[in-house]
């Protein structure tokens, strides 16, 4: 029975960090033992929580680290929030621990032999909608992606996300180049809400054999169990009815309609179609959209 309580007891205080940390929701860390990379392209490692004593040391954006704790003092930079993690690390061959601001670490981290994709939540890109004599405020992130080889940033890419429920989580996967010329690999940054009626964003990025990164299309999902679903799929070159260098969207969304199948499950009806066809330039390492196809 001690035990349990004591599970309980750390759960409910992971629970309640996260509360308090809203803005890094997307980093996805809620306890020790969380392997990340350095994000910023510089990160100093201090011998507190706090910038009241000079950095002890400083790490390169790549660098690997292991989070040992989250404490639940807070720093605020560039609009977000979050606390001050315990890490270890290793340099010069030897380990060390030290603390470092959450913003400036990694969100799930991403490697290919030597290449590593990382990728975090850069700054608050809050934008103003403007209806009439109202002023909207419709709270955004800026996402940066870098490509790090041996200690070195590569190259870098970004995009804006919604502060939403889609930011609950986020996560990546690195695919091969699923047959589009001149490119090593296919980065996908995908943000979520991980639960039925909260959309699912996937975001594209063709990482080249000529070390550029260029963002392609992205896709959306949202499905509400046994009543709606929208779907968007990419077909590449490699795939199934794949064509050389195009890239094809397709769309599909259905609806519940009244009758049900032997299971008791609500019988779906498409209601929308949609394709779009992108055409991949692998010399110049550019995406377009063909018109009418």
């Amino acid at each position: 029975m001690r035990k349990l309580f004591l599970l309980l007891l750390i759960f409910s205080s992971k629970i309640v960090a996260a509360q308090d940390f809203p803005d890094m929701r997307s980093w996805a860390i809620y306890g020790d033992s969380t392997e990340r990379y350095i994000f910023s392209d510089t990160a100093f490692i201090r011998s507190s929580p706090d910038t009241k004593q000079p950095p002890i040391d400083t790490l390169l954006a790549g660098d690997n680290i292991l989070v040992l704790n989250v404490t639940n003092k807070p720093l605020t930079i560039r609009g977000i929030k979050g606390p001050w993690l315990k890490i270890n690390y290793t340099k010069n061959g030897e380990q060390k621990n030290g603390y470092v601001w959450q913003g400036l670490i990694s969100c799930a981290p991403l490697r290919r032999g030597d290449t590593k994709f990382v990728y975090g939540i850069e700054r608050r890109a809050d934008s103003i909608a403007i209806d009439g004599k109202k002023r909207d405020t419709i709270p955004q992130f800026l996402v940066r992606l870098k490509v790090v080889q041996n200690g070195k940033i590569i190259t870098k890419s970004s995009l804006i996300v919604s502060d939403d429920e889609s930011a609950n989580f986020s996560g990546g996967k690195i695919m091969s180049g699923m047959g589009l010329s001149n490119v090593q690999n296919i980065i996908i940054l995908s943000f979520s809400g991980e639960a039925c009626g909260i959309p699912t964003y996937d975001y594209y990025f063709a990482w080249t054999a000529d070390s550029k990164l260029v963002q392609l299309p992205h896709k959306t999902s949202i499905g509400d169990a046994d009543v709606f679903y929208h779907s968007e799929n990419f077909i590449f070159p490699n795939e199934k009815n794949g064509k050389p260098d195009l890239i094809v969207w397709e769309m599909s969304t259905e609806e519940a309609t009244e009758k049900v199948d032997k299971n008791g499950l609500s019988i779906m009806k498409v209601t929308g179609r949609g394709k779009t066809t992108y055409q991949w330039d692998g010399v110049n390492g550019t995406i377009t959209e063909i018109k009418g196809k």
